[in-house]
């Protein structure tokens, strides 16, 4: 039996391989389950409303042993939950129940969202942040009608980028199937700007996290960057993800062209991998 699980990010893999071909390489390098984007392209999200990626995505789920186990639904960070625009909300509470009944299709447990009222760059007010916990509210009910959790990741706008904060929602919306999703690099870049103890923050969500993303991070730079290329403390934060509970570690990098990029696989999982073991005691 695993003392953890590591999985895998979609967008680690370059765009124009099949989802099956993705699930076997990503078994290949040694994962144990894979994380779907549904990311801000059009073309991610139009996959939700097209019968023939569905069709391919169950039966790459049928005929590979490794599988689809979560979602990364961050289109919700373009089409927000507390937008002042009436029909983006519409379209972001659409976009999330065909995730809902995608997940379902395909046997996928956990959806992560974004933690953001509205698009970044614009400004949150009272009024969208009650919007969005309204909305929060709405789109639990809906999730825990099949059993799916919705776990909340924290992002890098100043309305929600630390663990304190987005308890303060969890806490509001009291469901088993609304939880913590927590991005390492987020955390990070948030407690340095604010010259505050990362351990402290991540204490927050005791009890809480159903995942943890493990992401590099640079101030003023939070993605498209390996690990290593940036400030997080990798063996800390995972440390003490460890001794919050968490068992599901995802990698969460981007392929940029690199022509090894099956190497950076093999590297990533090694690095999670190689301080897990050291944590867990596992040989």
């Amino acid at each position: 039996m695993s003392a953890y699980r590591i999985g895998i990010y979609e967008k680690a893999f370059p765009e124009n391989l099949s989802m099956e071909d993705m699930l076997k390489i990503a078994e290949q390098s040694g994962y144990d389950y894979f994380e779907l984007s549904i990311d801000r392209t059009e073309q991610r999200i139009n996959r939700l409303y097209t019968d023939s990626f569905k069709n391919a995505a169950m039966d790459a789920v049928k005929n590979q042993k490794l599988q689809i186990h979560s979602i990364c639904l961050s289109a919700l960070s373009t089409f927000t939950l507390g937008s002042r625009d009436a029909e983006e909300v519409k379209k972001g509470l659409d976009i999330f129940y065909q995730t809902v009944q995608f997940a379902v299709q395909i046997g996928v447990r956990i959806i992560q969202i974004p933690a953001c009222d509205v698009r970044k760059g614009e400004y949150s007010d009272a009024e969208t942040d009650l919007r969005f916990r309204k909305n929060l509210q709405r789109i639990t009910e809906y999730a825990s009608c099949f059993g799916v959790l919705v776990g909340l990741e924290n992002m890098e706008t100043e309305y929600m980028d630390s663990v304190q904060k987005c308890m303060r929602l969890i806490e509001e919306i009291n469901s088993p199937y609304f939880q913590l999703y927590a991005d390492a690099g987020n955390i990070t870049s948030a407690m340095l700007s604010a010259g505050k103890d990362l351990i402290c923050d991540m204490n927050y969500g005791a009890g809480h996290y159903i995942a943890f993303h493990i992401k590099e991070t640079r101030p003023g730079k939070y993605g498209g960057l390996f690990y290593g290329e940036g400030h997080v403390d990798i063996k800390k934060t995972v440390g003490q993800a460890w001794k919050l509970g968490v068992r599901q570690f995802v990698m969460e990098y981007w392929y940029t062209g690199n022509k090894n990029w099956m190497n950076d696989l093999l590297k990533a999982r090694e690095i999670i991998d190689g301080i897990l073991r050291e944590f867990s005691g596992r040989d």
